[in-house]
């Protein structure tokens, strides 16, 4: 298995499996949502082991479903509590995107709960026009945002929206679970 780490290591002693087959994740699955009533797909476990060769960052959500499953909080509570013994550097649960580094024209997709979802085109100078939106009230088609990072788990966080050559000043959403996902489309 590769990267093997302490977190990894106490997944598999909890769960009595060597997850080595894929039965094992099978196992691991259904042990997890008997404990959390939450649900971790087959392939997302398969990805955090090592089993399946993509590279995928594992979602903020999806390492607090992990460390519940532990038996702690939310995963800042299980690494603060391995200290040095986690091999943190496997574990970034950051799925950003850095808006400096787009080209103009790219096609953003974001969301967040309740069922909020934004299709965004990057104009340049961090500004972002709304082509579509479903779900909200507060922004709509064809603002201007002006945004400098977008990041799976954590709040949207935009500086201006300028609506009709108005200024309304900044606004932030998605405060509490933060994005659910950020692709580029």
């Amino acid at each position: 298995m590769a990267n093997d780490n302490e977190i990894l290591k106490r997944i598999k002693e909890k769960a009595g499996v060597d997850m080595t087959k894929s039965v094992d994740f099978d196992i691991l699955a259904q042990a997890i949502r008997d404990q959390t009533n939450e649900s971790l797909g087959v392939n997302t476990l398969k990805r955090l082991f090592g089993f399946k060769t993509e590279k995928v960052v594992p979602r903020l959500s999806t390492m607090d479903v992990i460390a519940q499953y532990l038996g702690f909080t939310d995963y800042e509570s299980l690494i603060k509590e391995l200290g040095d013994e986690a091999d943190i550097s496997m574990f970034t649960p950051i799925d950003s995107l850095e808006v400096k580094d787009l080209e103009k024209g790219t096609q953003v997709r974001i969301s967040y709960d309740p069922n909020r979802i934004f299709f965004l085109t990057y104009l340049g100078d961090l500004q972002f026009i709304v082509n579509e939106v479903e779900g909200s009230k507060n922004l709509l088609k064809g603002d201007i945002l002006t945004i400098t990072q977008l990041a799976v788990g954590h709040r949207l966080v935009v500086a201006q929206v300028n609506r009709n050559g108005e200024n309304l000043g900044s606004y932030e959403a998605a405060k509490f679970k933060g994005l659910k996902s950020v692709e580029i489309v």
